[in-house]
């Protein structure tokens, strides 16, 4: 009886190719040796071009929540409609106006508005602007800001407190 011991070579019938232990290790080593530069790599590249953090204070905000929450059911409770248009006066200026009423269709006296347009990927862009009261009801306000995809933060204060709050995402067409 002979102990016939198993080949570890493999060979393709008619090609003369053979396949042995040490290819597919290199196989192995290649394949996988390319996943995980491919991973490290975009894993390097997300993590230097985005620090993941989208506020300065994220734990302070979140403790803010429930603030959150009370505030904006009082701000419903005020039925207040602020209707806000933004339009082009002249390349890369812009305009916005704001017009704010209660639901009875009264103008709430004292009150004063301010804007953030917010740029959604880089807070460096980010343009603040002072809305300056023209009539009861109407404000007003300009600003250099480029066209595309901006979120509006809107903010209606009186005496400190602020009264009304939104965030919008809006698309700002070019000047015509």
């Amino acid at each position: 009886m002979t102990n016939a011991s198993p080949s570890t070579n493999v060979t393709a019938p008619g090609t003369g190719f053979v396949l042995t232990g040490r290819l597919v290790l290199l196989y192995l080593v290649l394949f996988f040796g390319t996943v995980f530069s491919v991973n490290f790599y975009m894993a390097r590249q997300a993590i230097m071009t985005f620090s993941g953090l989208e506020d300065d204070k994220p734990y302070q905000e979140g403790l803010r929540y429930d603030t959150q929450i009370a505030a904006a059911r009082e701000q419903d409770k005020r039925g207040w409609r602020v209707d806000v248009s933004v339009r082009p006066i002249v390349a890369g200026r812009s305009t916005i106006e704001v017009r704010q009423a209660d639901a009875a269709g009264l103008v709430t006296t004292g009150v004063m508005f301010d804007a953030r347009f917010i740029h959604p990927s880089d807070r460096s862009r980010d343009h603040k602007v002072d809305l300056v009261k023209v009539e009861p009801g109407l404000y007003r306000g300009e600003l250099a800001i480029e066209p595309g995809g901006w979120d509006l933060v809107l903010a209606g204060h009186k005496d400190g407190e602020v009264l009304f709050r939104s965030q919008n995402r809006m698309d700002l067409p070019g000047a015509k």
